[in-house]
């Protein structure tokens, strides 16, 4: 269950000090098991290991696109098959939200022609701009500046245009650079008064059905569940908000926090929450324990 004022956040170890207490592990990719270019072989051996001592494993990505995409592009930077089976996307989610509610509506596309396979195959008809739209969705940003797409999006706010965002993520890194996402023009779009909807982290509703895709009962005690991500603003708060346990990385995108987390520490094994806070927010999530990478 997430961390409570006057509790402590456990850094160092690995994922094998929870062993013994997980049924279930769900993994964030994108700044755990890779960095956008390179896989992260200790994170794998992580993952592997978190199986053969019978853990159940599932990917859950902010990826804007369909599971078979995102399965494609692993086994290409190399994560071995058997590792791939369960993937959940939220542009996967997002495609199931369309099918199920929007069928025939004209849909708008955000994002670029590589994202197309997100909308490709949808019962909707596709139109090249959002004054012409029903829905918005939003696999990635139209301009470089978050603020040139308020204009365009003014007409479709005051319509009340819903705005499906399928990667709620404001920022990612791409080995050392970091990119805007979907999610920063889902904030501006909600700032303007529009209707967005999102999918994917934090939603609980996306944890959890990470159970289904597994296999495990929807009544598995939560306490056996950690998500494992290096976003408190997406993984870690998707944790909390499902309940789950939150093993937080914190040498991905909050890798500039991470020397003056340890510096807090002066050489210990727990900070307590405020001082967590201090560093990191007090309004973010709280993860049970920290790693500086996914290690076993």
């Amino acid at each position: 269950m997430p961390n409570s004022t006057g509790a402590t956040v456990a850094l160092g170890g690995g994922l094998s000090d929870f062993k013994d207490d997980l049924s279930l592990v769900i993994c964030d990719l994108w700044g755990v098991m890779h960095d956008g270019i390179t896989l992260n072989g200790g994170a794998v051996h992580a993952i592997t290991q978190a199986r053969t001592h019978g853990i159940r494993t599932v990917f859950l990505s902010n990826a804007p696109r369909p599971r078979t995409h995102v399965r494609e592009m692993l086994e290409r930077m190399g994560l071995p098959t058997a590792l791939n089976d369960y993937i959940v996307t939220s542009g996967g989610l997002a495609r199931d939200e369309v099918r199920e509610r929007y069928k025939g509506a004209r849909l708008y596309h955000m994002g670029p022609e590589s994202d197309h396979n997100t909308v490709d195959g949808l019962p909707v008809d596709k139109v090249k701009t959002p004054d012409e739209a029903d829905i918005i969705l939003a696999t990635d940003l139209d301009f470089f500046e978050v603020e040139t797409h308020r204009p365009w999006l003014e007409n479709a706010a005051a319509r009340g245009v819903p705005f499906l965002c399928a990667n709620p993520d404001r920022v990612v890194h791409v080995g050392e650079k970091l990119y805007l996402c979907a999610g920063s023009i889902a904030d501006l779009y909600t700032e303007m008064g529009g209707e967005v909807h999102w999918f994917g982290k934090p939603m609980a509703s996306a944890l959890t059905s990470c159970l289904k895709e597994v296999g495990l009962p929807g009544d598995t005690p939560p306490e056996r569940i950690m998500m494992i991500g290096d976003s408190l603003q997406t993984d870690m708060a998707g944790a909390r908000a499902a309940g789950y346990k939150g093993l937080f990385i914190a040498g991905g995108i909050h890798r500039r926090e991470l020397p003056e987390l340890y510096s807090a520490a002066r050489g210990a094994d727990k900070v307590p929450v405020g001082t967590f806070q201090n560093i990191f927010g007090a309004g973010k999530a709280v993860p049970h324990a920290v790693l500086e990478s996914l290690v076993w």
